[in-house]
């Protein structure tokens, strides 16, 4: 398979799907490790307490990265790690261990694209309001600073938000992530905080790190109405749309928000406010699985509600309907309602069940298969004018799959995680000769 001359290649985690080390040197807690703690939230009762362990093995980790031919690594940086209120006292051992993680992929001939906020805000703060709260904009430009000062030397790109708009619609108004809050205008108030967030993110990284590219990642949703309502709901597929990407790519890309959401963001927009959100960013992170299907739900919050796939679709282990033309659609929707800017996908890949063989190996075929078919819809988009960069496969470990616990592996690279044991999959060999028929010297 073939891409585009300078292509880069890359792979992503968070890190409360990964790290753990919950105890160790002084981190915060976050509202994952409250939500995890709340019976009947997580699957089996996991938690991301020890979850794979890199915070301990990381050096490990990044060897497996460099084997597979990874140019760039997506991590995340957990705020209570850094501050462990949210602000106010920096906890240096936490910090220092990102500094190990960006020093560590130098050294390995990898480029550190390190993203600010994926999910796991510090508890202190979700006690004053969490995202419903505005002065959260400044807590977060100020967290921005303090990671910026001390990373920013090494950084080439920086992420602001993975996914906000996971963060306001399902952890404040579906309450399946969290905080677990089931409360529609809280869920507005916070989609508008974490896009203002975002805009003053920007202005510091601007300031303080002049050379890096800054940009964010948002989740692209092509939705459909079910095949027997496609006359009913069409309408319906629109406003979704807008809903889960107009929402935070309207804002930065043309200075509004799109006007069949506007009256529910009247009230919160202040003067100044969507000058601050439409600040010129270098790249856009396109996160991507599945396509969405929507039924009517004349009661609820919004008209529409998610739909199972029809039972023509192979799925994932997650339910997801396995569609490559669906990733076609969603980077034309970027190329169309954005104005084609450059694109990295930073995240794409299938849950499956994998299972370790009699010879240790997992051979994953389904997984390779769906990159396989996604990669060829890439192709085709890439061949119509989609300035599409990068592809970063989510994930490089299996890990905590937040509400799902540990029942649900993404990984290129299996983990036991009783022993921690690191098992690279035949997905991950399939990747690494991808990157490496693509890779050009020096690269």
């Amino acid at each position: 398979m073939r891409f585009p001359e300078g292509f880069v290649w890359g792979v992503s985690t968070s890190s409360y799907q990964i790290e753990g080390g919950a105890p160790d040197d002084g981190r915060g807690r976050s509202i994952w490790d409250t939500y995890c703690a709340t019976p009947g939230k997580v699957a089996n009762g996991d938690t991301g307490e020890v979850a794979c362990d890199h915070y301990h093995r990381y050096a490990e980790d990044l060897d497996l990265m460099r084997d597979l031919g990874a140019k760039v690594y997506r991590f995340s940086i957990m705020w209570p790690r850094v501050f462990p209120e949210g602000g106010g006292a920096l906890n240096a051992k936490g910090l220092d261990f990102y500094d190990r993680i960006v020093d560590g992929l130098l050294e390995r001939g990898m480029r550190a694209w390190p993203c600010l906020y994926h999910w796991d805000l510090p508890q202190a703060l979700q006690d004053r309001g969490g995202w419903a709260n505005r002065d959260i904009a400044g807590w977060f430009a100020e967290y921005t600073a303090v990671v910026a000062k001390r990373l920013g030397d090494r950084v080439e790109n920086w992420v602001t938000f993975n996914e906000p708009s996971v963060s306001a619609w399902v952890g404040y108004e579906e309450g399946r992530h969290a905080p677990g809050l089931t409360d529609p205008r809280a869920a507005v108030r916070a989609a508008h905080h974490l896009n203002l967030a975002h805009g003053r993110a920007v202005a510091v990284l601007r300031d303080l790190t002049p050379r890096a590219g800054v940009g964010t990642v948002v989740p692209i949703h092509k939705a459909r109405p079910l095949p027997q309502f496609k006359e009913r709901d069409g309408h319906l597929a629109a406003l979704f749309e807008d809903k889960w990407n107009g929402v935070f790519l309207d804002p930065i890309y043309r200075g509004r928000y799109p006007d069949s959401v506007v009256e529910r963001f009247a009230e919160h927009v202040r003067d100044g406010d969507l000058e601050e959100i439409h600040r010129p960013i270098d790249f856009l992170g396109v996160n991507h699985y599945f396509p969405s299907y929507i039924k009517a739900c004349p009661n609820g919050a919004w008209p529409f509600m998610h739909a199972d796939p029809p039972l023509y679709f192979r799925r994932t282990e997650m339910n997801w309907a396995i569609d490559g033309h669906a990733f076609y659609e969603v980077l034309k929707i970027v190329q169309e309602r954005c104005g084609n800017p450059p694109v990295y996908v930073t995240e794409n890949g299938g849950a499956f069940i994998d299972v370790v063989g009699a010879d240790g190996r997992v051979d994953d075929q389904d997984r390779i298969a769906y990159y396989r078919e996604y990669l060829a819809g890439l192709q085709r988009a890439v061949s119509e004018g989609a300035d599409v960069r990068g592809f970063m496969p989510w994930s490089l470990l299996d890990n905590f799959e937040w509400a799902h616990g540990y029942g649900k592996r993404f990984g290129l690279v299996h983990v036991d995680y009783r022993t921690q044991k690191r098992t690279p999959k035949a997905s991950f060999d399939f990747m690494r000769e991808v990157i490496a028929a693509n890779a050009l010297p020096g690269i």
